[in-house]
């Protein structure tokens, strides 16, 4: 009894940091695609269509969308074995493996997976369990890919930024 609710808690635990990344994404892919649109027009003015632009322009402002969208893809599809999340837990809690301590503190019985400081260990162990537990591998994949894929969105949406700031700038002085 005492594991079924061990497991539970970890698996919503799981699930709610699934979901705040899934409303952090959603954001970034609009504001990537905005940005991107935006600065891929201006350069389209600027260098009056020229296909240098079309090629160079449309891979810099592609990145931010890109990372943008694998982070979408990544927590959308751990949202598919959500239901199928805390049944996985509870699996992987009953083997004896050094990296569930990653989701649970056996002195107190509670999930700790929302403060955990590294999920190395548990990627490792389910690396190899993948088969077994796709939900788990799945949902961990993302928790621990997603926030390298937004950083990586939020300075090339910078850095595109400030090159459609500077275009703007500079087509508006020619």
């Amino acid at each position: 009894m005492q594991l079924d609710v061990t497991a539970r808690r970890a698996g919503e635990g799981v699930q709610s940091l699934l979901r705040r990344l899934a409303s952090l994404v959603g954001g970034l892919v609009v504001v990537a695609v905005l940005i991107s649109t935006a600065t891929f027009a201006t350069g389209w003015w600027v260098f009056e269509g020229s296909s240098t632009w079309l090629v160079v322009g449309g891979i810099l402002c592609l990145i931010p969308v890109a990372a943008a969208a694998i982070g979408w893809l990544l927590v959308h599809g751990a949202a598919r074995y959500a239901p199928r999340l805390i049944a996985d837990v509870t699996t992987f809690l009953q083997s004896p493996s050094p990296s569930a301590q990653v989701l649970i503190d056996y002195d107190t019985g509670q999930a700790i997976g929302m403060s955990a400081k590294s999920f190395s260990g548990l990627q490792a162990d389910l690396e190899t369990r993948k088969a077994d537990l796709p939900a788990l591998y799945i949902g961990v994949r993302a928790i621990t890919k997603v926030p390298g894929l937004a950083a990586i969105t939020v300075l090339s949406m910078i850095g595109v930024g400030a090159l459609g700031t500077i275009l703007l700038i500079g087509g508006l002085i020619d």
